[in-house]
């Protein structure tokens, strides 16, 4: 395996750099044009192509050594050799294209300049989702060269499919509004109690006193979160604001309910089993006048000792539902704004808004279709929340903000 023409190091670096390329946002012309410029570099030919497969057709969105009409350039799957390579799922190569039998001439293009051809299929998922294509003057491909063709085909493999995904996963969803505001950010996931119990882990003592630690400095950072929210609602007048912060003060003080966290730390089930029973004491008591408000906000507490990786600054916090002791811990933190796919509480409501973060509830299909990490643009004014956003979104989205 060689580098033609450009020596070792810079191969290396071209290979970096398709790499680098492949995670590329913008119009996949740009990026898969540039990716063939590179590839061009490396091994030394004049024409390097990349076709991408769209249900039974094969497009070309990127070049180079062509004139920029030739993107665009479409053949069936099984048409032409490029054709052939799709359908065979096999690498091609041929001395001189025009005379092979499965050769067809695309009017226009110039390939009749460049007879020497490679074709690589790029698969992902088990099928064929692209070709790679390389042709010069002259001097047959050497298997080398094919196996350094085929190496290659991998970052352009990872460039389609990162778009495929992207653009699978595209939607406008509307949900209801609360609080307006424009917000562009990537998705963080509050996880339900349900999933709590992946959370916490079994074993052995050092197990435990590990999870009894995690738990203990959790709760520290919780307290930060709280004293941060108060300084932020400070000047609220809403009384469900004032109460809301209070609950979440009693629960950090709440002897019994640390007791508790720290005794479940270690199990299996721990953390999910404190939110039900714990939570649901005051039905057993007989106090149950608050105690539907009292269950959420316990079991939000124990999902937040979940310390979620994903929950930070100027993300887009979403949940199946949200109540207050989430409001608090996200206007601490700085989210970007809240988005469930159920109910939003009035009192988590009343803290989003007093601290002017976006909040938009009961949006149909949202864990559907988002992701951690996802890019989202979300419109607290009219519910839209849109996932993984055109470029031409965007920019309508910073100049209203802007605005």
């Amino acid at each position: 395996m060689h580098h033609r023409g450009t020596g070792g190091s810079r191969g290396v670096d071209g290979i970096l750099r398709l790499i680098e390329l492949a995670a590329h946002d913008g119009p996949i012309e740009t990026m898969l044009s540039a990716m063939c410029d590179e590839l061009a570099t490396i091994t030394g030919v004049d024409i390097a192509s990349i076709y991408v497969r769209d249900e039974d057709r094969l497009v070309m969105r990127g070049n180079h050594g062509f004139a920029p009409t030739a993107l665009g350039t479409t053949l069936s799957v099984g048409e032409g050799i490029t054709g052939l390579v799709a359908e065979c799922m096999r690498p091609v190569s041929a001395a001189h294209a025009a005379a092979e039998t499965a050769y067809k001439p695309v009017p226009g293009l110039g390939e009749e300049k460049f007879p020497v051809f490679v074709g690589i299929p790029l698969i992902g998922a088990g099928t064929v989702i692209g070709v790679l294509v390389l042709q010069r003057r002259k001097k047959p491909f050497a298997l080398d060269e094919v196996t350094l063709a085929t190496a290659l085909g991998a970052p352009v493999t990872l460039a389609i499919e990162r778009r495929i995904a992207s653009a699978v996963r595209t939607a406008r969803l509307t949900g209801h509004p609360h609080v307006p505001g424009l917000v562009l950010g990537r998705a963080g996931v509050v996880p339900t109690t349900t999933a709590l119990g992946a959370m916490a882990a079994a074993g052995d003592p050092e197990a435990r006193e590990a999870a009894a630690a995690a738990i203990e400095k959790t709760l520290g950072r919780l307290r930060d979160d709280l004293g941060r929210a108060m300084k932020k609602l400070s000047e609220s007048p809403l009384p469900a604001v004032g109460a809301a912060l209070d609950r979440f003060a009693m629960a950090m003080c709440d002897a019994r309910l640390r007791e508790r966290l720290l005794a479940a730390a270690g199990q299996a089930d721990g953390l999910r089993s404190v939110a039900k029973d714990y939570a649901r004491a005051p039905y057993k008591l007989g106090t149950v006048s608050e105690s539907a408000e009292y269950v959420a906000d316990i079991e939000e507490l124990c999902v937040l000792l979940g310390d979620p990786k994903s929950l930070r600054p100027g993300a887009i916090w979403i949940a199946d539902r949200i109540h207050a002791f989430v409001a608090i811990v996200a206007v601490a933190r700085g989210a970007g704004a809240l988005v469930a796919s159920d109910a939003v509480s009035p009192a988590a409501i009343a803290i989003a808004r007093a601290a002017g973060l976006p909040v938009v509830s009961d949006v149909p299909g949202l864990f559907g279709w988002a992701r951690p990490g996802d890019l989202l643009a979300v419109d607290g004014t009219d519910g839209t929340v849109l996932i993984h956003p055109p470029a031409t979104d965007i920019e309508a989205l910073r100049r209203a903000r802007s605005g």
